[in-house]
């Protein structure tokens, strides 16, 4: 019995915590600080930390190949996956369009699965991803229509192309697997990823990243880097070991419903009701596809979401 109470409490502090980066990524478009700098200050902070952590446990030397191969992937997992998120985000793309749109990720990864790892998703996948994608263009379209009109619709493509970002990375992580430890490869993923957000900021910025100062600033920045970096990192990896990895990918189609609350609750965005269906649409449509990928042949590695889903 009280293994079953630990189990459920992993999977709701996985699908909080990572339902938070939404939250905290909107909470830093509303600082004062510029959110790209922000963000290279917030993966900064974050990599001291797992660095330090990683010191504490006495980490060895690191093989230069397997640190470049992490550099790589995490410059796409977490660089290029939330560069295309905050920049949606900044340009007024709603906190839940952006969530259900990532959500979808480890339903492309399966798709995709098949000319890289080979795996195959049987026809029931497939049909799950139309539903999923038909969900999701009914949720942009009410954002659409009832957001005013605040985001171009081109600001849309930002989430699809994190959401790519993201797969080709999870994808390159499993074909290239290293065996670096957690803490290392964290540690490695994090610091490429400030890479990312400082040179980002700089171009935009034209020089370095100001340092965060005013109260929402820290408060963004503190949010991200307990709550969606080091709770959410840490509880994918708790309910990847006690639950699974179908069970946690499953549980990550629970996010965008979880940040919509999130995002009630905060910033008052109200979805109509064709908003509710189209996310209701696009998770029974995720749910059904990774059902069938779950059960769709042989899995000869290990599967694609070992550094994905992603969260902010």
């Amino acid at each position: 019995m009280r293994a079953s109470w630990v189990s459920m409490l992993i999977a709701m502090g996985f699908v909080v915590c990572w339902s938070s980066g939404f939250v905290g990524g909107r909470l830093a478009t509303e600082a004062d600080t510029p959110v790209l700098s922000l963000f290279a200050w917030r993966f900064l902070l974050a990599s001291l930390l797992v660095a330090l952590w990683w010191r504490l446990v006495g980490g060895a030397r690191l093989a230069q190949r397997d640190v470049v191969r992490e550099m790589i992937v995490g410059s796409l997992t977490m660089g290029g996956y939330l560069l295309g998120i905050i920049l949606a985000l900044e340009h007024g793309v709603s906190t839940g369009v952006a969530a259900l749109i990532t959500a979808l990720q480890p339903l492309l990864a399966a798709a995709l699965a098949g000319p890289w790892l080979g795996e195959r998703l049987s026809a029931r996948g497939w049909a799950g991803m139309a539903v999923a994608t038909l969900g999701v263009l009914l949720y942009v379209l009410d954002d659409i229509e009832h957001g005013g009109g605040s985001a171009p619709l081109w600001a849309y493509a930002l989430p699809l192309g994190s959401v790519v970002a993201v797969t080709l990375g999870s994808l390159l992580s499993v074909r290239r697997a290293t065996a670096m430890p957690l803490a290392a490869t964290l540690m490695v993923q994090l610091f490429a990823a400030t890479g990312i957000f400082t040179l980002a900021a700089v171009i935009v910025a034209g020089g370095p990243p100001p340092l965060p100062a005013d109260r929402l600033s820290l408060t963004a920045m503190g949010w991200l880097v307990v709550l969606s970096s080091l709770g959410g990192y840490g509880f994918f990896v708790a309910s990847l070991r006690r639950l699974g990895v179908t069970l946690t990918s499953s549980l990550v189609y629970l996010t965008p419903a979880v940040t919509l609350l999130w995002a009630a609750a905060m910033f008052g965005e109200q979805p109509s009701a064709q908003g509710i269906a189209g996310m209701a649409i696009a998770i029974a449509g995720a749910g059904m596809g990774m059902r069938s990928a779950g059960t769709a042949g042989p899995r000869p590695r290990a599967p694609v979401a070992r550094h994905a889903p992603q969260t902010l």
